[in-house]
C-alpha cells in the first residue's frame, strides 16, 4: 500500500488503534474518513484534525452500514481505501462459559461487521486503481478481483494481491 495519495476510509476511529491510525494517515496528508457509533466523539477527533470527516456508523447495523457506504460512495468518489478497524472484545476469560449473547454480539461485531462493509463497498473499490482492504480483526475479508487497471493489482489485508489473470 502506497502511504500517501489515498482517500482512507477507517471504521472504529474515535479511539485507540482506529484513531492512531486515521491521525496517522491524516499527517501523511491523506484524505481520512473516520467512522463510529458516537457522534461526540467523531466531532472531537475531527475537530482536533482539521480536514478529517467523520460518518456515523454502526457497524453491527446492515441498515447504517449500507447508508454510510453510499454516502461515502457519493462524497467521496476517489476512495480507495478500506480499513475494518471496528470491534470489541467484553471479556477477558473465556476459561468457562460465555453468554451466548455475549457471543453473538462479537461476531455480529468482529465478523459480520468486516463483511457487510466490505461488501457494501467492493464494487467501488475494484474500480479504484489502488485499492485496499484491510481487516485489523480477521484475515483476508474479501480480495477485490479486479482493478480498473489490470497491472496495478490490489492489496487485501496488508498483502499485495496480483492482478487477475
Amino acid at each position: 500500500m502506497q502511504l500517501t495519495g489515498n482517500t482512507i476510509f477507517i471504521t472504529g476511529s474515535t479511539s485507540g488503534i482506529g484513531r492512531g491510525l486515521a491521525e496517522a494517515f491524516h499527517k501523511l496528508g491523506n484524505k481520512v474518513i473516520i467512522a463510529g457509533r458516537r457522534k461526540a466523539l467523531l466531532d472531537q477527533v475531527t475537530a482536533a484534525n482539521p480536514g478529517m470527516k467523520g460518518i456515523d456508523l454502526d457497524i453491527t447495523d446492515p441498515i447504517s452500514i449500507q447508508a454510510a457506504a453510499e454516502r461515502l460512495v457519493a462524497e467521496n468518489p476517489t476512495l480507495n481505501v478500506l480499513i475494518n478497524n471496528a470491534g470489541i472484545m467484553p471479556f477477558d476469560d473465556a476459561s468457562g462459559p460465555i453468554d451466548d449473547t455475549q457471543a453473538q454480539s462479537i461476531i455480529t461485531t468482529n465478523l459480520l461487521g468486516p463483511f457487510r462493509m466490505t461488501s457494501a463497498l467492493i464494487e467501488h473499490l475494484k474500480a479504484q486503481p489502488r485499492a485496499v482492504i484491510h481487516a485489523r480483526r480477521g484475515r483476508d475479508v474479501l480480495r477485490p478481483r479486479s482493478c480498473s487497471s489490470p497491472a496495478a493489482g490490489c492489496e487485501c489485508a496488508g498483502r499485495s494481491v496480483p492482478p487477475p489473470h
